[in-house]
């Protein structure tokens, strides 16, 4: 009865297969994409209705609210970064490393909508803890952001990506690219410089992919949607 309450592309055969245990397989043959669930089908009735609100650090700032319209748009548009500027496909893996702001679940919304693997590193963790993320799930994108605000001082982030990228390496890891999120769009945060042919400020690259649209990949019911490393 829960699993009616979403939209499938393809109806599963079976509810639960244990013919292999432990390892259980739920609804066998159905197709169906997380984002599609969470944006998409929305729109007809709620499109105008506020699907993120984003109370910002410091208080002061203005909060934001999405609409489920521009959530849309923006999923859509940064789908198309990772599919067209990065290559990246279903099954692929993105780590993240980004703190607590709307672009977080924009990203992984965007991951989704493209069958491509998330794995979100808790912005509070170093650079090598991210590295091992990165290189235990051979992802070879990083998306990240400039900085962010934790007890009203604005944090230098951008740091731990050149730590995480650095640390793959001695993995044997390599990082194509490391895509950064501006805390204040238009303007880079961070004192730490960007290393050519290697970092891109994501408020550049959607300039143009703007109005892209990405149509959601049918995946099987038990395709990986993320990776949470505890």
């Amino acid at each position: 009865e829960f699993a009616a309450l979403l939209d499938w592309y393809k109806r599963w055969k079976k509810t639960l297969d244990t013919s292999n245990p432990p390892f259980w397989r739920w609804f066998v043959g159905g197709e169906i994409n997380a984002c599609y669930n969470c944006v998409d089908r929305h729109l007809p009735t709620r499109k105008n209705k506020t699907a993120i609100h984003f109370v910002p650090e410091p208080e002061d700032e203005a909060i934001q609210h999405v609409t489920y319209q521009e959530l849309y748009i923006r999923v859509n548009e940064f789908a198309a970064v990772l599919r067209d500027f990065c290559g990246l496909k279903a099954g692929d893996r993105v780590t993240l490393h980004m703190p607590m702001v709307a672009e977080l679940p924009i990203t992984m919304l965007a991951c989704a909508r493209l069958g491509v693997i998330h794995s979100q590193v808790f912005s509070g963790f170093s650079g090598k803890a991210c590295a091992d993320r990165i290189s235990d799930s051979e992802s070879h994108v990083l998306v990240t952001m400039d900085a962010y605000y934790r007890a009203g001082t604005l944090l230098d982030h951008k740091e731990k990506a050149d730590i995480a990228v650095t640390e793959a390496a001695k993995d044997g890891h390599r990082v194509d690219k490391v895509l950064i999120w501006q805390r204040y769009p238009g303007k880079y945060s961070s004192p730490t410089p960007l290393v050519g042919g290697r970092d891109f400020i994501v408020n550049d690259l959607l300039k143009k992919y703007r109005s892209h649209r990405v149509e959601p990949a049918r995946l099987p019911a038990e395709a990986p949607l993320f990776l949470m490393y505890t």
